[in-house]
């Protein structure tokens, strides 16, 4: 079995600390870590049949900040079975290993097309969770991103009795771990294209897919990847592609195709 260098060992100590920004060159790297990556790029390369993602838990007594009603638009403005995201798009996670995401503001929603706020919406149930961790090693088998962060998301709402909707969906990350040497970008995306109604038109269910790209930097290599979820106004919520369960590849594109097709359709 071959051992890490040297150089790889020497540079554990120095694991899971940040430098100063001001030792940092002009691409986010020091010069330490472009010379010890010249020695040892091993260290520095992720193995990408390494990175998955595996269910912590769901989320325990999360609670709704309740903000005050928007006035309700007009009636003729409202067509509930045209559902949209007024919301964000795109929106940034984690840069260079450090939250950036503010879940306030930087969500993105489901809702009829001509309302102005999720808060013209009612009968919202609470705020829902599940718990993720984000793991990639090297090629020494050694773990150099060690992430944990929720998809939150809120449903149940509708217009005057009709529909469920969804808002506040996005990810707020709970833990950032990257070793030294490597940066961590992550970011969340719904595209417009994703945002349909998988219900009637007399009583319309938001659908909505949410994107997360990673993308995992040192020296030597770039790794990205993605996790799709699927989520509905009803409550529904499940992953449809990414490294969820490694064996499962196939079972995964299949499901990540069939869901495309059906966004394609609507």
């Amino acid at each position: 079995m071959k051992y890490p260098s040297r150089v790889a060992l020497s540079l554990l100590v120095a694991m899971f600390v940040s430098l100063p920004a001001a030792a940092q060159s002009k691409d986010g790297f020091t010069p330490l870590q472009v010379k010890a990556a010249k020695q040892d790029p091993k260290f520095f390369t992720i193995d990408e049949s390494t990175i998955k993602i595996e269910t912590v838990g769901p989320t325990v007594g999360m609670q709704r900040k309740e903000e005050p009603p928007t006035p309700p638009p007009e009636d003729s403005k409202i067509d509930i079975d045209q559902i949209i995201n007024i919301a964000e798009k795109l929106w940034a996670i984690i840069e260079k290993n450090k939250p950036v995401v503010n879940i306030k503001v930087q969500y993105a929603n489901a809702v009829p097309k001509g309302i102005d706020h999720w808060s013209q919406l009612e009968s919202w149930k609470l705020p829902k969770g599940t718990i993720y961790q984000l793991t990639a090693k090297n090629s020494y088998g050694m773990t150099m991103i060690n992430v944990r962060f929720q998809v939150l998301r809120t449903y149940g709402g509708k217009y005057k009795g009709k529909g469920q909707y969804l808002t506040a969906v996005t990810v707020e990350p709970l833990l950032v771990e990257a070793g030294w040497g490597y940066q961590l970008n992550l970011t969340a995306e719904v595209p417009d294209s994703s945002v349909v109604n998988v219900g009637t038109s007399e009583d319309p269910v938001a659908g909505m897919m949410a994107t997360l790209t990673w993308k995992i930097s040192t020296v030597v290599k770039d790794s990205t990847g993605k996790g799709l979820y699927f989520l509905q106004g009803d409550g529904l919520f499940q992953e449809v592609g990414g490294p969820f369960d490694r064996g499962l590849k196939d079972k995964v594109s299949k499901a990540v195709e069939k869901v495309s097709d059906k966004v394609r359709l609507e």
